[in-house]
């Protein structure tokens, strides 16, 4: 049995293999379920509960323990990654739409690298730098790494052709 705290203030609920955390304002949801590991939620906690002995099974009661643990210190300081775009071969353009990211002639390609953001992480572009910022970090982090994913360049040689979006720094909001 593993359990997390719950800060004064915040409260949980499980309902079809989904824990929501809430601050009052604001929410993280994600789906926890595992056929061996019982979710209970009480007034300050959250319990997991392996239903076998098994090492495997109760280390993912850990696992679960350290999400939920996330998710209460992304609804305290949202997540921040922040990235910035490096070009020596063609100037490169970062440009949000929406809920893409556009990189505009990258390696001198005409047509647009598109990246969606995902849902409840906030993108400010500031010329070849951004900012990525959400209270739940599985979402922030994902969304960095599409960005830097996308810069894939192929065949090329990464020690000359070093282009692309690269995440320069990860913590919680000042």
């Amino acid at each position: 049995m593993v359990s997390a705290q719950l800060p004064e203030g915040f409260e949980a609920s499980y309902e079809d293999g989904v824990l929501t955390v809430t601050d009052g304002d604001n929410e993280v949801t994600k789906k926890m379920e595992h056929a061996l590991i019982e979710v209970e939620v009480s007034d300050d906690e959250v319990v997991f509960t392996a239903l076998t002995s098994k090492r495997n099974v109760e280390s993912i009661t850990g696992t679960f323990k350290s999400h939920v643990e996330n998710m209460v210190e992304g609804l305290e300081e949202a997540h921040v990654y922040e990235l910035s775009g490096v070009y020596a071969h063609f100037p490169m353009t970062i440009k949000q739409q929406g809920d893409e990211i556009h990189l505009q002639n990258f390696m001198g390609e005409r047509k647009d690298r598109v990246i969606d953001v995902m849902e409840g992480v906030d993108v400010e572009v500031d010329g070849d730098d951004l900012k990525l910022t959400g209270h739940d970090k599985d979402a922030v982090a994902q969304t960095a790494a599409r960005i830097e994913q996308a810069c894939h360049k192929g065949d090329r040689d990464p020690r000359s052709f070093q282009d692309g979006v690269y995440i320069t720094k990860r913590g919680k909001k000042q």
